[in-house]
């Protein structure tokens, strides 16, 4: 018999498929990477220290965030 989980922990684990052709469920929200760590500070675009960078990405996880943009522009 099937028995149903828990509901997700946020309406962030609500995944939605990707595209039609794609077998990937992703997260109604994508958390943009471009201002994490500290590579683009010159520019300014924002920095954050290692601590903050897995503190945030950890709580998207916890979420249930699993769609990050990683483009450099």
């Amino acid at each position: 018999m099937y028995t149903r989980g828990s509901p997700p922990p946020t309406k962030l684990a609500y995944y939605h498929q990707f595209a039609s052709r794609a077998a990937i469920h992703v997260s109604p929200l994508c958390l943009g990477g471009m201002s994490i760590g500290d590579k683009w500070a010159a520019t300014g675009f924002g920095t954050m220290n290692k601590e903050s960078s897995f503190k945030l990405l950890d709580a998207y996880f916890d979420a249930g965030g699993n769609f990050i943009d990683t483009a450099s522009i």
